[in-house]
């Protein structure tokens, strides 16, 4: 599809950063927001230095734009009111003021947290019920929602990146089945724009890792196909300690196990 326009949400951070360098090229013009400094603006861009919550500063950025890529939200694991402002009054800004614009998709930044309660023994595709691990894992859940309801009602298409652990290397022995490169959330990226049709589809951003746990049978029809592989980053797997160990028992890992009861913990083992 077009994407001549595209309007960024989270432009300041990491993914933000990465996204705005590499989709920016002389054909198409950014529309960047952010409530932190985004710098200068390049030749082809507009910055808007606003919260998700000022509906006016929201539709402003996607006036005109072909595609949103919504990265921006409050990472808090139980901080209920940043939560509740970015995650889903802000999300639904940018459904609701992207449907008002006539924007044929969103690239919403979804996050593996939606289920970060399954154990890691389990593959799971992205059909599978949502077990989030965290009130952000939660208000993801939220945004997809959002996105299957905008899709049926409106015909707003959009994709859900369940991202993983995204970072330039891998750093420990969860992410050697969590890690998403950064060529790889490029190329991601890419097949979100460039599909033809997508209707409503989660999917799971995640390099081509040995013993992945996540399952993307369900959404080939993006076209992507992450070349990247965890295994060849890091050193050959050793005996982890008692702690090391605790963190894979949940696809989550540390998110899973903050506040995790002993009764719940072995009843969801």
């Amino acid at each position: 599809m077009a994407s001549n326009i595209v309007a960024i949400t989270g432009a300041a951070g990491y993914l933000g950063r990465l996204t705005r360098r590499h989709l920016s090229r002389p054909s198409r013009q950014l529309k960047l927001l952010d409530i932190a400094d985004m710098g200068p603006a390049g030749e082809r861009e507009t910055l808007i230095r606003s919260s998700l919550t000022d509906a006016d500063a929201v539709a402003r950025l996607v006036t005109d734009a072909d595609v949103v890529v919504h990265l921006a939200a409050d990472l808090s694991v139980d901080d209920w009111a940043g939560v509740l402002a970015s995650n889903l009054e802000g999300t639904y800004n940018v459904y609701e003021a992207a449907r008002a614009a006539g924007v044929k998709r969103i690239v919403f930044a979804s996050s593996h947290h939606i289920a970060g309660m399954y154990p890691s023994r389990v593959v799971t595709d992205t059909l599978a019920p949502h077990r989030p691990d965290s009130l952000y894992g939660l208000s993801k859940g939220f945004g997809e929602d959002l996105g299957q309801y905008y899709w049926d009602k409106f015909g707003l298409e959009s994709v859900a990146l369940r991202i993983g652990s995204a970072r330039p290397a891998p750093i420990d022995p969860r992410e050697r089945y969590t890690w998403l490169s950064e060529p790889d959330y490029c190329r991601l990226i890419d097949a979100c724009l460039t599909a033809p049709r997508v209707g409503f589809t989660p999917v799971w951003g995640v390099s081509a890792n040995d013993g992945v746990w996540w399952d993307n049978r369900h959404a080939a029809h993006l076209g992507f196909a992450p070349q990247d592989n965890a295994g060849d980053h890091m050193p050959a797997p050793a005996p982890l300690d008692a702690a090391a160990e605790r963190l894979l028992v949940y696809q989550g890992g540390k998110r899973s196990l903050y506040r995790l009861a002993e009764s719940a913990d072995e009843r969801l083992a």
